[in-house]
């Protein structure tokens, strides 16, 4: 008798799924984890909500026509 285990089971270390990544694939990752980075970063300071204090309201020109 064999013991079966599920897909579940078996152990996938990280470096063997990086390595079977395409270089655009990595590169994607990449991006989302600086995304992911900044955002968090952003959040904790506050800066989203900082920079709104700095905007200027733009001038609406009325058309005198």
């Amino acid at each position: 008798m064999s013991v079966l285990t599920s897909p579940s089971a078996v152990s996938t270390t990280p470096s063997c799924v990086w390595t079977s990544l395409t270089h655009d694939l990595k590169e994607r990752a990449i991006q989302l984890m600086a995304q992911l980075a900044f955002n968090q970063i952003a959040d904790q300071s506050g800066w989203f909500t900082k920079e709104s204090d700095h905007v200027q309201p733009s001038q609406q020109h009325k058309n005198p026509a």
